[in-house]
């Protein structure tokens, strides 16, 4: 039986990003990152954390001008997009031989950046995304700090989405910033 972590995040088709990403950040979410869209060119993705046990939601929207093509197609503005469930890297290897004694169609692995993806409908045509990142962070470390950590990696080398090598570096300069002894940078404060 297939073991989830819990919700990835839900993704939202939205008709503003920047619009939405305030209004969500006066709720109190902090966005994480933002970047394009592997899915639609015309838009673009924000991931935004919602404090807890590291929950999330994602809102797709277009580029400043443009529209979204993905809301054109149902379900359109205002909807979600689908649903992601956490699952260990471990899980999603073998969960294929577990999906297919239970009946369970899905389509093959994508991998994208630092995720690896397989997409499923419900019987009521509800898309479930199975989420495993490709490196996971060790026990105990919040999922939302090597994000952010991630984010600004690829903000600093310019690439435009957050690859695997981003949280693999993010999760490797947690590790030494936790380190007894590890100088730390001058605060602004």
């Amino acid at each position: 039986m297939l073991q989830a972590h819990g919700l990835g995040y839900t993704a939202i088709i939205v008709r503003s990003l920047r619009d939405s990403i305030d209004f969500y950040q006066r709720l109190g979410l902090t966005t994480i990152y933002v970047e394009p869209n592997r899915d639609d060119p015309e838009s673009f993705c924000a991931l935004m954390y919602c404090g807890g046990n590291d929950s999330f939601i994602m809102l797709v929207g277009p580029a400043e001008g443009a529209r979204v093509a993905i809301a054109e197609a149902q379900p359109g503005v205002g909807s979600m997009q689908y649903l992601s469930l956490n699952v260990s890297r471990e899980t999603m290897t073998k969960m294929w031989d577990e999906m297919s004694r239970a009946g369970v169609a899905g389509s093959e692995e994508i991998v994208r950046g630092y995720e690896r993806l397989v997409f499923l409908e419900d019987p009521n045509g509800v898309l479930i995304t199975l989420t495993a990142w490709s490196t996971e962070p060790p026990a105990g470390m919040p999922r939302a700090l090597v994000l952010a950590r991630a984010a600004a990696l690829r903000e600093q080398d310019g690439s435009q989405y957050v690859e695997d090598s981003h949280i693999q570096q993010a999760i490797a300069a947690l590790i030494r910033d936790s380190r007894p002894g590890t100088p730390r940078p001058p605060s602004n404060n």
